[in-house]
């Protein structure tokens, strides 16, 4: 399941800006590591280095027990156990036992919350074999058919974090923050991938949000691309960007790097990340800004939370287990 959407793109070369339109990449190969996004490193600065991410450290208290993502359609939910990691996996129940006891869930996108819902137990899932699938829900509300949605949290977890995106913003407003973007992932650190240094970026999709602190946010994910006849590659890197708003009134100042990660690899087999939608997780003073990401590996999938857990520092905090062939 790919939740690849269609988005703007911004490439900067010696200071030349141009912004072109890019269609979503639907095939994607099954390069994946366990624990951590494969051939992935995340900088808190673009100086500094955090510790590894972890692999799995779902939080009761604030995320609630459950963890949902749509499915084929917004009447299916792909019920993701986020107490099973990589390792573990085979140890999981085919049938969730409870989904019985907290059927209701809020339904988030980027925009925010599109609704509540009841979650009914649908197919099995399977772990074992070559090929695994998570179980499913069917999704009603009270209202009629259920809206588009992105991802569920058990209700009374999570509050939005409405996101807006390149795609809707002015031309003019849509290549500066392209610009901005290319410029952060320019400067990044520890560029390992040597071949596609020098390239231009192409900031595939961009999405800015508000933090409750007034702090703006913004999250991409950009691509280099070299394209060799033979064996064309690609680098995605997804990146956050912070600005803070309350510290210099009327006068910004520059985005700096909060969060990046980097995947490389054949044009085919490189993995695609997106962020599905970003909500706060928890009540009152101890809710924590989280982003959700979905991993499309082309053929299988895995999501991961990521948290800030100070000023211009976010850390992922929980990844799913690997589920496909």
């Amino acid at each position: 399941m790919s939740h690849r959407v269609r988005g703007a793109a911004a490439a900067l070369t010696a200071g030349t800006l141009v912004v072109v339109s890019l269609g979503g990449c639907e095939r994607r190969g099954s390069a994946r590591a366990t624990g951590a996004p494969a051939g992935a490193s995340a900088t808190a600065s673009p100086t500094a280095l955090p510790p590894p991410a972890a692999t799995s450290t779902w939080n009761d208290s604030l995320a609630g027990p459950e963890l949902f993502v749509a499915g084929g359609s917004p009447s299916d939910a792909v019920d993701v156990l986020p107490h099973y990691t990589d390792s573990s996996i085979t140890d999981a129940p085919s049938a969730d036992s409870l989904l019985d006891r907290h059927p209701h869930v809020d339904l988030f996108t980027r925009g925010g919350q599109v609704g509540t819902a009841t979650l009914t137990p649908a197919a099995s899932g399977n772990f074992s074999g070559s090929c695994t699938t998570w179980p499913t829900a069917h999704v009603t509300v009270p209202e009629g058919p259920p809206p588009d949605w992105s991802v569920a949290f058990t209700k009374g977890h999570a509050t939005a974090l409405p996101m807006d995106s390149i795609p809707v913003l002015s031309p003019q407003d849509s290549a500066r923050r392209a610009a901005e973007i290319a410029r952060v992932a320019s400067a990044l650190p520890n560029d390992t991938a040597a071949a596609f240094r020098g390239l231009p970026f192409s900031v595939r999709d961009a999405h800015r949000f508000v933090l409750p602190s007034g702090d703006t946010v913004i999250a991409a994910e950009v691509v280099r691309r070299l394209n060799q006849e033979d064996n064309p590659e690609e680098e995605h890197i997804i990146l956050l960007l912070e600005r803070d708003t309350t510290a210099r009134a009327g006068n910004p100042g520059s985005s700096v790097a909060a969060y990046s990660e980097r995947t490389s690899g054949p044009e085919d087999d490189v993995e695609s990340a997106e962020v599905l939608a970003g909500v706060m997780l928890g009540r009152g003073s101890q809710a924590v800004p989280t982003l959700i990401v979905g991993r499309d590996y082309g053929d299988g999938n895995s999501y991961t939370l990521i948290q800030r857990t100070g000023p211009h520092v976010w850390r992922a905090r929980w990844n799913s287990a690997y589920v496909g062939c």
